[in-house]
């Protein structure tokens, strides 16, 4: 016997049975495993609380909608409302009266599967499901996500000073204090003061920016000399593993830096933008 959504007699069978032969989405529908997704995620325990708007199936169901139609979380919301082949996919079909007031009711179908699902075990059960409708195997693709960080515009002056201030303001006078050892001379705060007058500019001419550079550089190589001679003599005590990484990055930064400095107009394809996030490439 074959287990349908609506019983035979109920007047949503019609539907039911438009939504499952003359529907795109009724055709993908039926070629997913869904009890085997449900299993995926954690039986509810307790009865308290409103019911939910979707069985399990519906919360996977909601997501694959979300990148079907490319929709908004509010856009979606609203189609839902007015789309029965939506609902039915999802695994329910709303009242004409029925609707969700909760507009972060996306939203929060996406963070529950991202906390309580195993994407490897979701993985798993697709591949099952599809295998036999996927015709090249042995090919990976790929997708290049991009998405937006919280940045400063990515200059090379900021990148420079933003390094010379990580070590000339917080490395070496901590490494010193804590080791009792005399700050080394540097003209860091002279250089302060011709960053803020630079960074004050309205318009920043090419012979500012480039002697900026080039004083940024030099204040820069000598803060990685002197920090690796003081790691030297207190054999990296007080110098944490994130400090580490954050120091070879810097590294990188000087030498690609120094080569831009020296080759204008040269391009790097890996060139780092942030000490913090060297693995970020912005895009135009």
């Amino acid at each position: 016997m074959q287990y349908t959504l609506f019983e035979l007699d109920s007047p949503n069978f019609n539907k039911w049975y438009l939504f499952k032969n003359t529907t795109v989405l009724g055709k993908i529908h039926q070629t997913i495993d869904w009890d085997s997704l449900e299993k995926l995620l954690p039986q509810k325990t307790k009865v308290s609380g409103a019911p939910s708007w979707l069985p399990a199936k519906g919360l996977f169901g909601m997501m694959f909608l979300k990148h079907y139609t490319g929709l908004s979380d509010e856009k979606l919301l609203e189609q839902f409302h007015t789309n029965w082949a939506m609902q039915m996919f999802c695994g329910t079909l709303l009242a004409d009266n029925e609707s969700i007031k909760d507009n972060a009711f996306v939203s929060r179908v996406r963070s529950y599967l991202g906390e309580y699902l195993d994407l490897n075990l979701f993985q798993s059960v697709m591949i099952n499901s599809w295998k036999a409708e996927i015709p090249d195997k042995n090919v990976l693709l790929m997708d290049a996500t991009c998405y937006e960080v919280y940045l400063r515009i990515p200059t090379h002056v900021k990148l420079l000073w933003e390094a010379c201030t990580w070590l000339w303001e917080k490395q070496i006078p901590a490494l010193c204090t804590s080791n009792k050892i005399k700050i080394p001379r540097s003209k860091f705060k002279e250089q302060k003061i011709k960053q803020l007058t630079y960074s004050k500019l309205r318009k920043k001419i090419y012979r500012k920016t480039y002697s900026r550079k080039r004083s940024l550089l030099k204040l820069l190589n000598k803060g990685i000399l002197t920090l690796n001679e003081l790691l030297g003599k207190v054999k990296s005590r007080g110098f944490s593993e994130k400090d580490t990484t954050v120091f070879q990055t810097i590294k990188v930064i000087y030498e690609q830096q120094k080569y831009l400095f020296e080759v204008p107009g040269a391009k790097i394809s890996d060139q780092i933008v942030s000490i913090f996030k060297p693995y970020i490439r912005p895009i135009v």
